[in-house]
């Protein structure tokens, strides 16, 4: 029996890099935000499918940090990974840089965001995925966290589910 390949964050990393033009931005000459997500979550799911050999589902982004504006002629470039797994749920790492080309050396941080896939069968139902295995003690903290994030939103349901934050008759606080 030949033997199983436990793929590591490295052999899920994505990088995709992409010149950001007037139809992406407002007015001002600045991204969309919405641009921004489309292009992570479909970094999200090469990654996401890339690991699992799977086709995924977006369940959740998490934790989006928008630090500074991408502007039209920008080279933007995500880059994921995944930092965690379930049983059938993978959590995928992005981080958005963007520079203008022009530039020499420009690169500034611009977003980042935690988005949950889940792996699906052929039936839509979810199918196991592997174990990521760490290497790297970066690979160790970005686990950790990701556990916590895990954690916080499971705590969160539970709380949503007893319906803790209800406002009384008529919508307005007492």
């Amino acid at each position: 029996m030949p033997a199983t390949h436990t793929p590591s964050v490295s052999d899920s990393r994505v990088e995709l890099t992409q010149l950001m033009r007037p139809q992406h931005a407002n007015f001002r000459g600045n991204v969309h935000g919405g641009t921004l997500l489309a292009l992570m979550d479909e970094v999200a799911y090469a990654c996401a499918t890339k690991f699992s050999s799977a086709y995924c589902v977006t369940v959740a982004a998490d934790a989006i940090e928008l630090v500074a504006p991408v502007r039209v002629g920008d080279l933007l470039t995500l880059t994921g990974a995944v930092t965690s797994t379930g049983r059938s749920s993978m959590e995928i790492g992005i981080t958005v840089t963007a520079g203008n080309p022009r530039i020499p050396g420009d690169c500034r941080d611009t977003c980042r965001c935690f988005f949950t896939m889940v792996a699906i069968d052929d039936a839509g139902k979810p199918q196991p995925v592997p174990q990521v295995r760490l290497e790297t003690p970066g690979d160790k903290q970005m686990h950790c966290e990701a556990q916590l994030r895990r954690d916080l939103r499971k705590r969160y349901q539970e709380e949503l589910a007893k319906g803790v934050c209800l406002l009384p008759p008529g919508g307005e606080e007492g």
